[in-house]
């Protein structure tokens, strides 16, 4: 009973990061290049126009499930059997600022998969871009669809057996939600900071039973700072803070990167609850005079998760993650002929 009660605690902690469960969003270590996954209004903020951004998150690496109960009087020589909690989230966002539309667009795909669900969703929306004090304000707004497929019945072992709920549960095969996201975030030439809320309408239910699995609001304050030292070779200290709140528990993430030269980048990351994590990326054709290698960027981050549950027995050790981002130029700048002021060059600026 005890091993129940201290693995069945570990796993609402868990779910505290699915969106299925316990209805919030994955919480990435690599939650800057993650934006407008969480605001909408980030989107378009890179340099280059048409920026590709994925992230693999492999969680609860080594975590096992008890199958069955431990030996007792009636079975003496019943052993117990576990089962891997696999959880992996895997994260793609494609945004590009247009001048067109005075603003940006983005598609984001996420997939959300453990040993008790396995969601998909899919969100696309528009930012405006409003020149203001020197920086920019985003006015973002994402449509988004989440498709959640229910557990299967045997992974769940209840200690009440037949359980109804789990038996109400099971008779749909999957549920699609419609839902929408609004936020707000301003880019200042060194630091930034945004608020948005994701799930505003709580899931709209298209198919499925309607009655589990509802979707609920999540709200996410963003900062960072990047602070320019003043040494010969060109370094940066950058740290950012992201809060998410479901209006009932709350999660928090710190972190703090240096970064060499544009080149090379490192860091550690505290999340509250969860464990500290340690960062490493480049950018390795930073300096390349070829426009089509400079926007290819790599990370890596490491979580050694600190909760007492993960280092029992069979507990977890650690949540990897893997950065790939690409970005380039599509808009060609127009050369200066004849006469004229360089005033007139097009650029895609705003």
């Amino acid at each position: 009973m005890f091993m129940r009660i201290k693995y069945g605690l570990f796993l609402l902690f868990l779910f505290s990061f699915s969106s299925l469960f316990a209805q919030k969003d994955p919480l990435f270590t690599l939650y800057p290049w993650a934006q407008s996954f969480y605001n909408p209004a980030a989107m378009g903020e890179k340099e280059l126009h048409l920026n590709f951004t994925g992230i693999l998150r492999q969680s609860d690496m080594g975590f096992k499930v008890e199958k069955n109960p431990e030996a007792t009087e009636e079975n003496p020589n019943q052993k117990t059997q576990y089962e891997k909690f696999k959880g992996q989230q895997i994260l793609l966002n494609i945004d590009s600022y247009i001048k067109q539309i005075k603003g940006a667009v983005s598609i984001t795909f996420l997939k959300d998969y453990n040993l008790y669900n396995d969601n998909i969703g899919f969100n696309f929306g528009y930012a405006a871009k409003i020149p203001l004090y020197g920086g920019k304000l985003g006015i973002g707004l994402q449509f988004g669809f989440l498709n959640q497929k229910p557990p299967k019945k045997d992974k769940y072992h209840p200690n009440q057996n037949p359980d109804p709920s789990i038996e109400l549960v099971s008779q749909s095969e999957s549920f699609l939600d419609f839902d929408i996201n609004f936020g707000l975030h301003y880019k200042a030439p060194t630091w930034y900071a945004g608020l948005s809320c994701n799930q505003i309408l709580g899931g709209v239910r298209i198919s499925g039973e309607k009655k589990h699995f509802s979707p609920i609001r999540n709200l996410y304050a963003m900062g960072g700072y990047i602070w320019n030292l003043k040494t010969p070779v060109p370094w940066s200290i950058e740290p950012s803070l992201l809060i998410q709140s479901d209006f009932s528990t709350w999660s928090m993430s710190l972190m703090a990167l240096a970064r060499y030269n544009g080149i090379l980048w490192f860091g550690t990351s505290y999340q509250l609850d969860r464990g500290i994590a340690v960062l490493f990326g480049a950018v390795p054709f930073f300096n390349s005079t070829n426009p089509y290698l400079k926007g290819l960027e790599i990370g890596l981050a490491y979580t050694f998760q600190t909760t007492k549950y993960a280092w029992k027995n069979n507990g977890s050790f650690g949540d990897f993650e893997i950065l790939v981002r690409y970005g380039f130029n599509f808009f060609k700048e127009k050369p200066l002929t004849g006469y004229g002021s360089s005033r007139h060059l097009y650029k895609n600026q705003y």
